[in-house]
Formats: C-alpha cells, structure tokens, sequence
C-alpha cells in the first residue's frame, strides 16, 4: 500500500471536510467577486478600439514588393516604429483636431504585423466610438501619407542627380572629338533612360493602400463582460477558500477526529459519523455499523488493558450527555463477548445511561453512598444483556456528588474490580470540577469523549493533563456529534425473568435463616464466593421476595432516607440494645473497621463497647462482595458464563 498516496487522500478528505464547514465563506467570497467585477463594469471607464489595416507596398525602383514580414529592402517591424514615429503623429494630429501632444499620440497607438503578411495592423483606443474610428484611420492615412511623401522626395533627388549628369555630358560633348562623342552619347542615353523612369515611378508613386478602413466599434472592448465577470467569479472564490482556511484554523473548536489528532496529538479509538435526523445515538444494534465499531473499540481496548480485572473511565472533555452514550455502548459491546462488565453512572446530574440501557428510575450510587440504599437495591441489569450490570447515578445527586472525591467511592470501586472483568466509569466532565480527577486516580485507563462542534481545544488538553496527572493512561479519543439537542433513543426496557424459587430451595432459605447448614446447589455455589459480612440475611434476600425487600428497605430509612443504628436494627427484628453483639462478619468476630480502638481501649466510635456498629457507608461497602457474587451468580454451564468461569467450575473442588 502507498503511503504517500494515503496520506494524501487523508489530507485531500480533511481539506474538503473544512470547506463543507466553511461553505458559506466560499460562497461569500465567490459572491463578493462577482459583485466587485458587475460594479467594476459600470464603474470603470469604457475603452472603444478601433481597427485599420495597411498594406506595405514598394514606392521606387530601388525597393521590390514585400512577401513576407521582412525582406532585403523593407523592413516591416522598421515600418511599425515608423508609424509610432513623431512624424506621423504630427499628421495624425492635424487630422484629428486634438490637443494631444504628436508623443503622446505615438504611444498611445497600437501596431502589430502579422507573420507571412505585408500588412500593418493599427488599433486605435479612444473613450468613445467615434473617436476610436478617427483615430485609427487618422493613423493609417498618416502613415501612407508620410511613406508617400518620403518616397517622393527621394526619387527627386535621384532625378536632380540624373539631370545634372546629363547637362554635364552633353557640354562635354560640344568640344570633344568623334570617338569621345560616340562614348558621351551612350551616356547620355542611359542616363536619360534611368530619368524617364524615376519621373514614371514619381507620377505613379504609392507608399501603400488601406485594404481595411477602420470600423465603428459595436461595443467598448474594455471592460470586457466575457472576460471581466469570471474573472471576478474566480478571484472571489479564490479569496473565499482562503478566509476558509485562515477562519477553520483559528476556530477553537473541534470539527472532527483529523483535528484531533492533527492539532492535538492525540489518538481517535473511535469515529462515529453523525446521524441524519433529529434523534441522537442511543445504544447501537450490535450488528449495526457503528454498533460494530464499539465492538472494535472494545476489541482494542482489552488487547491493550490485557488480562485481569480492569477499571476504564469514560470521560466528555467538555459537559455533555456524549459521556454517558460512550460508557453504554462501549459496556455492552464489553458484555456481549461474555466478560462481566460493570457500568458505574458517577455523573450525578447529567448521565443517561441508565435511560440508554431501558433501566427504570430507583435508587442508585447516591443513594448507596449517602447509606440510604443497599447495593442489591442500585444493582441493575438488562436481560438482554445478561453479563452486563450497572448502577445509575441515582436520584440524590446534588447531595452525593461530594462524596465522588471520599474514601468510600474509593473502596467501591475497588470492590467492584474484583467482581467484574471490565468496570465502566461514566465521570463528569473533566471542566466541571475534580471528580473526574478523583475517579481517574482508581482507574487503570480513561477515555475521553469529544463532542463536535462544541468541544474545545483548549478543554481536550486540560482534560488530558489533569488525567495523566493521576496516574491514568489515555488511551485515546472517540469523537462523536453534538448530542444535547438530540433526542435520546432508548430501547423498550427488557426485565429480568424473575426467579422463581423451588420448594427445596424455599425450604433451604428457611433453614438457613433458622440457623441452619441446609442450602440448594445454586444457593451453595454463590455464598461459597461470598466473604463474611456484617448482614443477616432473612427469607426475601435468597427468595427474591420484593413486596419484602421494599418493606425492609423502607424501614430501614429515617426521615431523610439515611440509615440509623437502631432502625436498622429494628428492621432485622432485633431489639437495638443487642446491636453491639452482633456487628461483624460471622456474629462473633469484629469487623476490621471496628478493630481500631480509640484511646483507652475504647472503641473507634466512642465509649462503649468496642464492637459499636460502623456508619452506613462502611455497610454498604462491607456488603459489596457479596451482592455482586449473587447477582453475577448463575447455573451450570449458563450462556453467559465466559470459558474462564465454566473452567474454574469445573476445577472448582
């Protein structure tokens, strides 16, 4: 392949690119020409010319006729300066009546001679018509006139040679002898032979003739419409692409995925050319064009992240709903080659994943941060893409967005990493403050999420310096069209197929909340991946009972939603004075956050027993591994097992 011939196409493409921008600065410039060349035609003063043709021909003996431009004897490029001469002019001035001096005459005419030709051509420019026909033919009669009269005296000088050659003979003759007289006496006929000629040619003398007289001119020939008009059309259009240019580079924002990479330096992962209509991406077919070029996205973005379990944040470089259409798409394109994928709503008051993915409206990760829900509770997946979970960014935003920045976002993310094989971060925008420089400092990579036209230059290089100054490699850009004044396409909510919970399986849940062993195969399989936490768990967590879940979720709120020690107590049935005994994974042991004691062997929240309860958040944390193993939990041999999961069943002892 040639690379020379693909970077020029490239540079060709980008440059066409920016005129359909610019269309308007081409049109202008191409309107303003011809306008200046339409004005410039009545403006301008009207030049008429004139044209007269003269033919050369010889005046004498001594000169034979011309057949060509030059020959031995006439010269006609000496004939055309003799015509500009001071002499001509000063006949033409006569004729015409005028003012001008006979030099300002001779420049002002206008000679050409025609190649193969005896003839000179004279054009004469005058501001009317009228004067344009006097004048050339002025010039023309000028010149025969001058030629005539240069020839004739010639010849009478011949002729006054000849005569006195022959007065002088014959006085000679009288004295001299016969044979002197014989010798005078062809002399004197010769001479008078060459006399009779001279006085021929001065009667039948001609320096030449007018074979052209010189017409009225039917138009001005300058300004010509024919030539003036596209010339002006052309020059504007030239001056048009040239304000385009100049206009595009200096425009601070950016147009497309080559001015990324051009001004910017940086890599396009993903250019997704803008859609006819009014309606905006939504998430994409996966069979679909651009659907496919997510696929290729995740493609490379797990061939570059490698293996393991990995955190990718999806920053806009500029605020925006193109954030939350990237981290939607590129998480189902993740979770449709079987990976767990997690996808994190952090942008608290502008993400529209959860409406892209058809979740409904709940609780989400404000409200999991603010302690007023539990993780099971924001935990939300599509069926239609059964290895893809997300958690919204709920409806408490204003309230949570602080704590973006704290420990406990921290430690989610952390948890959540060792549950999913990919961990989808929608940020904020990185101008909108510091979180997304927190949520970079937890992440392993970032993408950053241009929108055009309205992201700037100036807001990708902030954005990218403030990333790379956590920690976080860029991978790249995506590029993609302004989406805030698109509608937003969200697909028919899909819900899960709600379990439905067999006898044994009822009966193993009783028993386990009885204090029992006695659990089902699948009950068994999710808590062995469980660690120990700080939740009993009662009959509606492991039956899946809803109306259950609610009410205990409803109990366990106060006022303002935020979870209080003896109401959560009171909602597990429980009278809050036994709350101390049973804080801590397995009932009996304390929990690592209560193992840091206070001064004087006092527990961390006060005095009191050392086994006092954590605050909400730290719960809510602690919980983590557990839900994530429960809800990622599925059969035997389940489609959306990937082949590192089924082969850890199986070797599973």
């Amino acid at each position: 392949m040639d690379s020379t011939a693909k970077v020029g196409s490239t540079e060709l493409a980008e440059y066409s690119a920016m005129l359909r921008r610019r269309w308007w600065l081409v049109v202008t410039g191409a309107m303003v020409g011809l306008g200046l060349a339409t004005t410039a035609l009545f403006l301008m003063p009207k030049t008429y010319v004139s044209t007269a043709v003269v033919q050369v021909m010889a005046t004498g003996p001594g000169e034979t006729q011309v057949a060509g431009r030059t020959n031995q004897t006439i010269n006609l490029e000496t004939e055309a300066q003799r015509l500009r001469s001071a002499e001509v002019a000063a006949l033409a001035q006569k004729e015409l009546g005028t003012s001008a001096s006979p030099l300002e005459l001779g420049r002002a005419v206008q000679v050409t001679v025609p190649a193969d030709s005896a003839v000179l051509v004279i054009d004469w420019p005058a501001p009317s018509a009228e004067k344009a026909r006097a004048g050339a033919q002025a010039f023309a009669q000028a010149y025969l006139k001058d030629r005539q009269d240069k020839a004739l005296k010639r010849l009478q000088k011949q002729s006054e040679t000849l005569q006195l050659q022959i007065n002088d003979l014959q006085e000679k003759a009288v004295t001299a002898s016969a044979a002197q007289r014989r010798v005078i006496g062809s002399q004197l006929t010769a001479f008078s032979g060459k006399l009779s000629e001279i006085r021929v040619s001065m009667a039948n003398i001609s320096g030449g003739e007018i074979i052209t007289n010189a017409p009225l001119p039917e138009g001005p020939s300058s300004p010509d419409p024919v030539k003036f008009l596209p010339s002006g059309l052309v020059g504007g259009l030239l001056l048009g692409i040239l304000l385009a240019i100049v206009y595009d580079r200096m425009d601070p924002r950016v147009r497309g995925a080559g001015d990324v990479e051009r001004v910017l330096d940086l890599p396009v992962m993903l250019d997704i050319p803008p859609h006819r209509g009014g309606e905006g991406l939504g998430l994409l077919p996966a069979r679909s064009r651009s659907g496919q070029s997510f696929h290729e996205l995740s493609h490379a973005i797990t061939a570059t992240l490698g293996h393991g379990n990995h955190v990718l944040l999806v920053t806009g470089a500029a605020p925006g709903r193109g954030a939350s259409i990237v981290s939607a798409n590129l998480a189902a394109a993740l979770a449709r080659t079987g990976s767990k994928v997690l996808l994190v709503s952090a942008d608290m008051n502008g993400s529209v994943a959860g409406e892209l993915l058809g979740l409904d409206q709940g609780p989400g990760l404000s409200e999991l941060l603010l302690g007023r829900a539990e993780l099971r509770e924001v935990f939300r997946k599509n069926h239609g893409l059964p290895t893809l979970a997300t958690i919204t960014a709920g409806a408490d935003g204003e309230m949570a967005a602080e704590m973006l920045q704290r420990e406990q976002m921290a430690h989610l993310i952390e948890a959540l990493r060792k549950q999913a094989r990919f961990t989808v971060i929608e940020a904020p925008s990185t101008e909108l403050g510091a979180d997304a420089q927190a949520l970079a400092d937890l992440a392993d990579a970032a993408l950053v999420v241009v929108e055009v036209p309205r992201t700037r230059y100036n807001q990708v290089r902030d954005g990218v310096r403030r990333i790379h100054r956590m920690g976080a490699a860029v991978l790249g850009a995506v590029v993609l069209p302004n989406q805030d004044d698109k509608t937003v396409v969200a697909p028919p909510p899909i819900l899960p197929a709600r379990h439905q919970p067999s006898a044994g399986d009822q009966a193993a849940a009783r028993n386990l909340v009885a204090g029992g062993t006695s659990r089902s195969a699948s009950t068994a399989r999710a808590g062995a991946r469980r660690e120990p936490t700080g939740y009993e768990l009662d009959e509606s967590d492991l039956l899946g009972d809803i109306g259950k879940s609610e009410e205990r979720t409803a109990a366990s709120r106060g006022k303002h939603g935020a979870l209080t020690d003896d109401e959560w107590q009171a909602s597990r049935g429980r009278p809050a004075s036994s709350a101390d005994d049973d804080w801590g994974p397995s009932r009996g042991k304390r929990s690592p956050r209560t193992e840091e004691a206070g001064p004087s062997g006092q527990g961390k929240h006060g005095s009191g027993s050392t086994d006092e309860p954590p605050d909400a958040s730290t719960m809510i944390i602690g919980k983590i591994s557990d839900d994530l193993a429960a809800a990622f939990a599925d059969d035997e041999g389940s489609p959306t097992d990937t082949l590192r999961d089924r082969d850890s069943k199986i070797n599973r002892p």
